[in-house]
This record gives C-alpha cells, structure tokens and sequence, in this order.
C-alpha cells in the first residue's frame, strides 16, 4: 500500500510541473499598444472625429482602450468643435489570433467635451468589434455601437504578432 502512494507522489510532481511548463509558455500580453481610429457618430447631430489612444491588456481576454478624439459636429445647421475621451474595455473571443477575423464586444464610458456639448454628463457605451489578420505590423478593425448616438469606426491598432 505504501509503494502505491510512494508512486503517485512522483507522477503528482511530473504533471504539475508539466502544467506550470505550459502556463509559462503561455504569456499574457502585458504591453499597452497604440490605436489610432477614425469615427462618426449620427445622433441629434453628426460628428466625424479623428483620435488616439492606448489599449491595456487586462489578461488574455480583455482589453482596456483608452482614446481621445476631436473633430466636428453638425447640428441645426451649425458647425461646432467636438471631442471625446473613450473608456471601453473588450472582451476578445480569439486572442490568440487563431483565426482570421477576431471579434470582440464590450463597453465603457464616453465623456463629450467642445462646444457642441456644453456640460453634457458621460454617455455608457456598448461596441462590438471585427479584426481583420495584422498586416505590416497593424491589425485594422471595424467598431460599431452606441454610446452618444451611434457609433461607427475604423481603427487602426498596433497589436503584438502573437496577440488581438
């Protein structure tokens, strides 16, 4: 009975350290990496922005992109500076970039800032992404979703080969 135990023991630590072998080799991207997008959101009034930003990888799942952006809003005949600063963290269903267009859904919070929208409070945001394959070291995207009106980008993201 003892020898019994005496040999699970050994097998126990083989496939433990098999295991933490595996999770090692699995890294979870730690580096932020740029975006740059290209929006238009139709509301009462129509705004087309350009902007920049950041995404933070929260593990190997989510995404926190930080961005802002400025351009114009259209409205009653009007023309107005606009700008905003994204908060929207993604959950990504294929990180690991095993197929050729990744999607990935998630939400936040938009805060308007210009003329165009003197003290208005922070919009709640809902997006749903479509990743295409990574070229010359740039993934492009397309976003859509609601947050302010709806919303409907192109982004341009500098994402690691390995990694959405």
């Amino acid at each position: 009975m003892a020898s019994s135990h005496a040999l699970k023991f050994p097998a126990c630590v083989a496939v433990a350290l098999l295991v933490a072998s595996v999770v090692g080799a699995q890294q979870i991207p730690t580096r932020p990496y740029a975006e740059y997008r290209a929006d238009a959101i139709i509301s009462r009034g129509s705004a087309a922005q350009l902007g920049a930003g950041v995404v933070v990888p929260l593990g190997l799942y989510v995404r926190l992109d930080v961005d802002a952006a400025a351009g114009a809003t259209w409205r009653y005949g009007e023309t107005f500076g606009s700008g905003r600063v994204d908060a929207i963290a993604r959950f990504l269903l294929d990180p690991f970039r095993e197929s050729s267009l990744g999607f990935s859904f998630g939400g936040g919070a938009s805060v308007p800032m210009g003329s165009a929208e003197p003290s208005q409070p922070p919009y709640l945001t809902a997006v749903v992404d479509i990743e295409w394959s990574r070229r010359s070291g740039t993934t492009p995207a397309l976003q859509v979703g609601l947050g302010g009106g709806t919303r409907i980008g192109v982004v341009l993201r500098r994402s690691p080969l390995q990694w959405r």
